[in-house]
């Protein structure tokens, strides 16, 4: 153009027979398309920006799975021999001196063992976890109540003179990976059970909720959606 600048034109030619001529001729339109292109390599400029810090920030997540998995297996290691230890000990007393210890004192050593065999559990869900994302998840059936009350019951062996009463809904169910829904309960409900632990009677309860939207009301007359 007249400042020096490169133009880019997209023409469209079309031969025609023209009046008083002896052969045909050629009608050329061109347009001007230099702003279109500009835009087009703008778009392909951002694409690539934009595949490449995918790529950097994906590679980033798999570097840090791989960290944490290397550190969920050397924490596993470094628990399972002391858990073991504990287990181990405890059955032995059982064992060799059950005829000495009161009712109350066995209770107290099946706890201890309930105890490391639930956290040696739960070291395998974590080592689970932590495969999580690289892994695929196992969708099944889930008795959520059935988790949960097994899950009261633990924390009522843990401490036995605390006063709580719990309402577990029946026939709870879920479809999902039935170790990790419940990692998920043992959250919510230790969380509840700890929470609680300063009242003299506590109650703690696990069921659903039913909401009709139809029925919900707001200042503005609209749904927030």
């Amino acid at each position: 153009d007249a400042a020096g600048h490169t133009r880019i034109l997209q023409t469209i030619k079309i031969p025609f027979a023209a009046p008083g001529t002896s052969g045909p001729a050629l009608l050329g339109v061109s347009v001007d398309i230099t702003e279109r292109k500009r835009a087009e390599e703008k778009i392909q400029k951002l694409n690539a920006a934009l595949e490449l810090r995918v790529r950097e920030r994906t590679a980033e997540l798999e570097a840090a799975n791989k960290e944490l998995e290397s550190f969920a297996y050397s924490v596993s290691h470094d628990l399972r021999a002391p858990l073991r230890g504990i287990d181990g000990w405890s059955q032995a007393l059982l064992e060799d001196y059950a005829g000495q210890l009161e009712e109350r004192g066995r209770g107290y050593l099946e706890t201890v063992r309930s105890e490391t065999q639930r956290m040696s559990q739960l070291i395998d869900d974590l080592l689970e976890l932590s495969r999580v994302t690289r892994a695929d998840l196992r969708r099944e059936p889930v008795d959520l109540s059935a988790a949960a009350r097994t899950i009261a019951a633990g924390l009522e062996r843990s401490q036995p003179a605390r006063r709580v009463e719990w309402m577990i809904a029946p026939e709870l169910t879920a479809q999902g990976d039935v170790r990790l829904l419940r990692l998920a309960l043992e959250n919510l409900l230790g969380n509840a059970w700890k929470f609680t632990g300063k009242r003299e009677r506590a109650k703690i309860e696990f069921s659903t909720v039913t909401a009709d939207v139809t029925r919900l009301t707001y200042r503005q007359g609209k749904l927030p959606y």
